[in-house]
């Protein structure tokens, strides 16, 4: 019986042992606690200014956290692209990150074609000769530069803007494409025929 007994305090103690070191251990141990980040405007589009995003970070409550319980790292908002904006957790939130997704989307152009956008030649005055159209393609109020590209090689369009209907050139109706591409703003594209009668 004093044996069993001796066992029996001998399980106490180890385990009372073994309670209080784990509680030391979990006291001792980095708690990591969450937050919910998000950002006012996820999408902006392109100004040619610093749009940085404006981050709102709560806590598990839904109560507003203070600026000083964590960093908001995202590199400088300017052109059109995709960003991440990584919000790092300070002191009791140490140890706890959140990534997010901040886009600046491209300007939409206004260009105008100020010329005609449709030409008509006749094929007896390009059977022997090329043809140079008086009328220039005009393109106004771009941003970006000007190219052209047509649907036949019979039809080009050269340095000044004038399009060149080359000898032969069967009657017909063709395409001339004028595309207007700058960097943060969206590529427009206008149409123009060329009838060959």
């Amino acid at each position: 019986m004093k044996s069993f007994k001796k066992v029996a305090v001998t399980i106490l103690a180890a385990v009372m042992m073994l309670l209080i070191s784990t509680t030391v251990f979990a006291a001792d141990s980095p708690v990591k606690t969450s937050f919910n980040a998000s950002l006012t405007k996820k999408t902006v589009t392109y100004t040619g200014k610093k749009q940085q995003p404006k981050v709102v970070v709560k806590n598990e409550a839904g109560k507003t956290i203070k600026a000083k319980y964590y960093t908001v790292k995202v590199k400088t908002c300017k052109n059109a692209g995709t960003y991440k904006v990584t919000i790092i957790g300070k002191g009791k939130y140490a140890g706890y990150t959140q990534t997010l997704t901040y886009k600046i989307k491209a300007k939409t152009q206004k260009v105008t074609l100020k010329s005609t956008d449709k030409y008509t030649v006749k094929a007896s005055a390009v059977k022997k000769n090329s043809k140079t159209l008086k009328k220039a393609i005009k393109v106004t109020k771009k941003t970006g530069k000007v190219s052209y590209t047509t649907n036949n090689s019979k039809i080009k369009v050269n340095k000044n803007g004038k399009i060149v209907v080359a000898k032969g050139t069967k009657k017909g109706t063709y395409q001339v494409k004028v595309t207007v591409k700058a960097k943060n703003y969206k590529t427009v594209n206008k149409y123009i025929t060329v009838t060959v009668k």
